[in-house]
């Protein structure tokens, strides 16, 4: 049963294709600064990737690599999960409650109702959550923050002729 069981988690175990690929970009000198990102699964992934390829791995929501380190293959040392790792961690997100993060992860308030169980979890919201704390530097704002869902604040414009709100509700029209 344990050989059967081993194959099968090793049909899944998507990061073994992530980190697979690394190695080849990182091969190539066409390709010089690599992250690898994701959200959810994908941010869980790209922590184990990360670390096993040493490059710059962010993780939105991600489950985190700190105790299951050594059920990886290869395993993960704590130095490549500490030096190379980063995990944005949302108030009451599930997912990203599993495990222990790294030494580098930042929690971020979540605004959802707390009768919603997977609506901390959503990367859109997240987004919202550290445009609206650490600004936007000049870039766009994403309108979806705004809506009934999210409600974060319209953010000041001065540059456009009407509001917020109306110039993302005539950018959808």
């Amino acid at each position: 049963i344990s050989e059967v069981e081993s194959s099968s988690i090793s049909e899944v175990s998507y990061y073994k294709q992530i980190t697979e690929f690394i190695s080849f970009l990182k091969s190539s000198t066409e390709y010089t600064d690599l992250v690898v990102t994701g959200h959810s699964l994908g941010g869980g992934t790209a922590i184990i990737a990360g670390a096993q390829s040493g490059i710059p791995a962010i993780g939105v929501s991600g489950p985190n690599a700190k105790l299951s380190r050594l059920s990886f293959d290869p395993p993960l040392t704590l130095e490549d999960i500490d030096k190379n790792t980063f995990n944005i961690i949302p108030q009451r997100d599930p997912v990203a409650m599993i495990d222990d993060p790294g030494l580098n992860y930042q929690n971020i308030r979540c605004t959802a109702p707390m009768n919603n169980l997977l609506a901390c979890h959503g990367s859109t919201r997240s987004v919202c959550e550290i445009m609206y704390s650490c600004g936007n530097y000049n870039r766009p704002a994403i309108c979806e923050c705004i809506d009934d869902e999210h409600r974060y604040p319209s953010p000041l414009a001065p540059s456009l002729s009407e509001d917020f709100a109306t110039a993302c509700a005539n950018a959808v029209a």
